[in-house]
């Protein structure tokens, strides 16, 4: 059933809200709302893993090969490269005809500026942050967060938005346990932030892995596996285990509002004119963030 969000939307605009991957999780998404007769534009946030970009940091426009830029945050994205790498982004541009870059090094309040003139001009209702894996749901002081600097900079911009959150893979990029995802969502269904479930089918799945089987992004990957039948330990490129089964092919549509209530870290973040002001935000909550482990990993490489 389609989530009550979209009840009257006619386009949505979906961002892969923690950079890598996350924008084929979006372009999965799409796929399920356009079945329902809403036009989607897809994109991501352009932060490669330091396994594929040994820059530490999401990149700007300013770094990429962009011909068309939108505005100061976003750019299409179909032949983008930064150097010789191709984005993830560019990578999903040239499967769904074109999808938007977007760019977090400016801030909080220029990506809510840029993205809001972009939904205006192009008449877009719903703004969807999609999070491969459930990170985006985390306190800051789970065990195996790595990376939540990303998704509160965009958690953070997309309240200011009408937006809506969704989980997509249930603990497929190996962060937060099964566990910590029941409970966190338990916490939002009380307070009213479930918008709506949906669950990526078979047709959809068959149709999309081949053209994604090759990109680089495993919690996006194990979502299509799951709906594909897939079920058992699969390991991921770090090593870590994770259980595998038709639960990581369901979709959570959360409310923003809801969401940055629960968590400290978008409200910390909320302000920061940069991404080196965010990051240090989190510092303040003794929050270790993705921006300092890349550090940490340039500088091994130095």
């Amino acid at each position: 059933m389609l989530p009550y969000v979209f009840s009257n939307a006619e386009k949505v605009m979906l961002i892969g809200m923690g950079g890598g991957g996350d924008a084929v999780s979006a372009l999965v998404i799409a796929k399920l709302l356009e079945k329902y007769g809403i036009e989607c534009t897809v994109g991501g946030v352009v932060w490669e893993r330091f396994r594929r970009d040994q820059k530490p940091g999401p990149r700007s426009l300013e770094e990429m090969e962009v011909t068309e830029r939108i505005n100061t945050s976003l750019a299409w994205m179909k032949g983008v490269k930064i150097g010789e790498l191709k984005p993830i982004v560019a990578e999903v541009a040239e499967i769904a005809g074109n999808a938007v870059g977007v760019d977090i090094t400016k801030g909080v309040k220029c990506l809510v500026e840029d993205v809001g003139s972009f939904m205006k001009s192009e008449g877009i209702d719903v703004v969807v942050g999609v999070d491969a894996g459930g990170d985006s749901l985390g306190r800051g002081k789970e065990a195996n967060l790595v990376s939540p600097l990303c998704d509160a900079v965009v958690t953070a911009a997309l309240n200011a938005l009408p937006s809506c959150i969704s989980v997509v893979g249930f603990g497929s990029d190996g962060e937060l346990s099964r566990a910590e995802i029941e409970c966190y969502l338990s916490e939002i269904a009380a307070k009213g932030g479930l918008e709506g479930v949906m669950l990526i089918d078979r047709e959809t799945a068959s149709e999309l892995y081949p053209s994604v089987e090759g990109i680089e992004t495993q919690a996006s990957r194990v979502p299509l596996l799951a709906a594909l039948g897939y079920h058992g330990t699969y390991r991921t490129w770090d090593d870590t285990e994770i259980d595998v089964s038709v639960l990581n092919a369901l979709v959570f549509f959360l409310k923003t509002e809801v969401l940055y209530d629960l968590s400290p870290l978008p409200g910390a973040v909320k302000d920061a004119e940069s991404i080196w002001d965010a990051n240090e935000a989190l510092h303040k909550l003794g929050i270790k963030t993705e921006l300092d482990i890349e550090l940490e990993l340039a500088a091994d490489q130095s």
